[in-house]
């Protein structure tokens, strides 16, 4: 299922947009959606980003909820202060997390 973004509402880049000067985790502001068909990614124009009368078309990959982005950055924080050992046995962890969730997606 799609996650539609409210008209009006402040998402977060998901990745730098290096054509406009852009870096991940900069606020943006929903002005318009442009539906697509099933299988194909929504569009957005976003305004804001400190840049004036500036209108930023992006694809829904390219932004998420500011709730996330702050999550993203919380759990990253933590990944930093980490030792290489911890982080090997959280990247094991990891791989057993994500075969566990294909394995679950294939079963439903």
């Amino acid at each position: 299922m799609k996650v539609q973004y409210p008209l009006f509402s402040q998402v977060a880049l998901a990745k730098d947009i290096p054509e406009h000067n852009l870096k991940r985790g900069n606020i943006g502001t929903v002005v318009e959606h442009y539906p697509m068909p099933e299988g194909e990614e929504d569009g957005y124009s976003l305004e804001g980003f400190d840049v004036p009368q500036v209108t930023i078309e992006v694809a829904d990959s390219q932004i998420i909820p500011i709730t996330q982005w702050q999550q993203e950055e919380m759990i990253l924080t933590k990944l930093r202060q980490l030792s290489e050992a911890r982080l090997l046995q959280l990247e094991d962890y990891l791989d057993f997390l994500l075969q566990k969730e294909k394995t679950e997606q294939n079963s439903a």
